[in-house]
């Protein structure tokens, strides 16, 4: 009887920690999000010399929420809305403690000063990882077309973060 009360004990040890939570069940919940990062402006047929330059992203802070799907236990759906701005949903896959998101689009882009009009929604690419079970760290990276005064822009940004913190 002695010797089964440790083995009971080592058994018990051992089937807790294989409960850990992984793929979609880590990621599923509420989380409050900010946005930064920068954007490249590369000038599309000039008259004169061509125009880039990076400018940086206002940040954007928002709640985003992720909800299990019933296809399948690793995928998830995922739904940002950004504070007086839009609302992006789009569905992702989850592998251990990353996120791969479907490509999604934005239709918004604002910088400070400048009146920049997209000429196309703004393609999103994103994929991130999960650190100590309550933030989210998401690298994304921007692509589009935009306009003003009468120059056309190409848009590009891969240092693009978005730190979520589940609520």
């Amino acid at each position: 009887m002695k010797r089964i009360i440790p083995i009971l004990f080592c058994a018990l040890l051992v089937a807790l920690a294989s409960c850990q939570k992984k793929n979609a069940p880590l990621f599923r919940g509420d989380y409050s999000f900010k946005t930064s990062g920068s954007v490249t402006l590369e000038e599309i047929n000039p008259e004169d010399e061509p125009a880039s330059f990076t400018v940086s992203l206002p940040n954007e802070i928002g709640q985003l929420e992720i909800s299990a799907l019933d296809n399948g236990k690793d995928s998830v759906l995922v739904v940002m809305n950004t504070m007086g701005g839009e609302v992006v949903v789009t569905h992702a896959f989850c592998k251990d403690n990353e996120i791969f998101l479907r490509d999604f689009k934005k239709n918004t882009l604002l910088f400070t000063g400048d009146s920049l009009t997209l000429k196309n929604d703004l393609r999103v690419k994103a994929s991130g990882q999960m650190y100590e079970d309550n933030t989210l760290i998401l690298n994304m990276v921007y692509e589009g077309e935009a306009e003003t005064n009468d120059r056309s822009f190409k848009i590009y940004g891969d240092d693009i973060r978005m730190a979520a913190i589940r609520n």
